[in-house]
This record gives C-alpha cells, sequence and structure tokens, in this order.
C-alpha cells in the first residue's frame, strides 16, 4: 500500500452516489427545515438528522468555519480530522466523506456541493482545510503574547454545553472555507479565503449527528489575531431535508 499516490477509496456505492449527485444539482429535490445564523466570533451547535443537508455559507463576506460533529447517540464517536485527511485529502470538496473516531470509523457526512471558485494559488493552497488545528487561547498567547483572545476552542465549547458535552470534547476541525498550504520551507501557511459572499458548502447526513460550528475569530483568517474584532463575518446555516428517496 506504499507509494506517492496515496489511498485510493471508494466507498459510495453507486445508488448512493445518483442520490448525492441529484439532492447536490436540484433544488427541488429537497426543502428547508430550519435555518440559523451563528454570529461572527461565535459558536452555536444544533442537530442533523440522517439524510439531512446541511448547507454552510459566507452571507455576509469570506469567513472560516471551524466545524465538529458528534454521534447524536455515542457522542464518543466524532469527526476524526486525522483520518479524513489520510482517506480523502488535505483540502475537501465534493465527493470527499467526513470520517468517525474508532472503533467505529464511519462516514459521518459526504460533501455535496461547493460553490467555492477553486482559483490556483503558490505552492498548491486549497480552501476547506485538514491540515490545521482549532485555535485555542493558548495557541494566541504563545503568539502575540496576549491572553484571553477569543478562539474556536472556546467557542465550541460553550456550544455544544447545551448537549450536555463539554470542552473535552471538542476535536480538531473541518476548517471549511479556510486556505492553506505548505511552502517550500516545509511551513504550514494559511491565505486570504477564495470563497465570497453568498459561497456554500453542503454536506449530506450519513448519520444523526450534533453539529458545532464556530465562526472563527481571526474571520477570514487573514486578519491579526490580536485585533480579532475587524473583518469578522457570521456563519449562514440551513438544513434541508430531500424530497426524494435513493
Amino acid at each position: 500500500m506504499g507509494g506517492i499516490s496515496g489511498y485510493s477509496v471508494s466507498t459510495i456505492d453507486e445508488r448512493l452516489r445518483k442520490l448525492h449527485r441529484r439532492l447536490g444539482e436540484d433544488p427541488a429535490a429537497r426543502t428547508l427545515s430550519r435555518g440559523l445564523t451563528v454570529p461572527a466570533q461565535k459558536g452555536k451547535a444544533f442537530i442533523v438528522e440522517t439524510g439531512q443537508i446541511l448547507r454552510v455559507s459566507c452571507p455576509e463576506g469570506p469567513q472560516v468555519a471551524d466545524f465538529n460533529a458528534f454521534n447524536r447517540d455515542r457522542p464518543r464517536q466524532m469527526f476524526w480530522s486525522g483520518r479524513s485527511r489520510i482517506l480523502q485529502s488535505t483540502h475537501l470538496s465534493v465527493g470527499d466523506r467526513l470520517w468517525s473516531t474508532p472503533p467505529e470509523m464511519e462516514p459521518m457526512f459526504t460533501i455535496i456541493a461547493d460553490t467555492v471558485e477553486h482559483k490556483p494559488l503558490p505552492f498548491g493552497a486549497k480552501s476547506h482545510d485538514l491540515l490545521y488545528s482549532r485555535c485555542n487561547a493558548g495557541l494566541y498567547e504563545v503568539v502575540t503574547g496576549v491572553k484571553g483572545l477569543p478562539n474556536c476552542q472556546d467557542n465550541l465549547a460553550n456550544a455544544i454545553a447545551e448537549f450536555d458535552l463539554s470542552a473535552v470534547h471538542v476535536h480538531d476541525a473541518f476548517n471549511i472555507f479556510m486556505t492553506t498550504g505548505v511552502n517550500d520551507e516545509d511551513r504550514l501557511f494559511y491565505l486570504e479565503p477564495d470563497a465570497k459572499t453568498g459561497d456554500y458548502l453542503e454536506l449530506y447526513a450519513e448519520m444523526d449527528c450534533v453539529v458545532a460550528i464556530s465562526a472563527c475569530p481571526s474571520g477570514s483568517s487573514e486578519q491579526p489575531v490580536e485585533s480579532p474584532t475587524t473583518g469578522n463575518f457570521p456563519i449562514g446555516i440551513q438544513i434541508f431535508t430531500p424530497t426524494i428517496e435513493g
């Protein structure tokens, strides 16, 4: 299984692939069940049921969204950034799946739509990142010397408290709309998002989940972390229920 091509994994059968494609392309194939907004620099958690479609959008401007997910009935089963990165890619888009932690290691979501225009960028940087971990107060203190800055760890922990989960359940995120890469010195970097106002990513739920999203206090990830009051936007959330069956 070694070699330079990585894993080649196809776990979606043709019936489900056709359903995903139609749901991603045909607005008439779904109805809106719920809409909400994650305020700038804050977090929010909510339920997404099996078969529903979660749309994460930039309604007012480019904004990074840190995404966590938990099996609703077994919250110890949660999104696994590392395994998703290995089985899929360092940056995700249509057809990629978000995998859960062991022992189950099951698909939690499949990406079915992505309106972001993925332009050629330095060092092959791309959107929808799995390289970076979520930000926390400790990171910002080390980088800037400033204590107590707003951060995704705290946003996510505050959001999931509603579902009797705590800060220890927060895990490394799927960084939706974050544009990242690795430079020629083998160091991670990030750029202003490719996303623009109105862009969205849609995910098809493969199980009942508690989802938590933080509107990253670094905003577009391009502003200085020590002044997180500029360049921040809310994240739009819409949950759709399909009107068709696969």
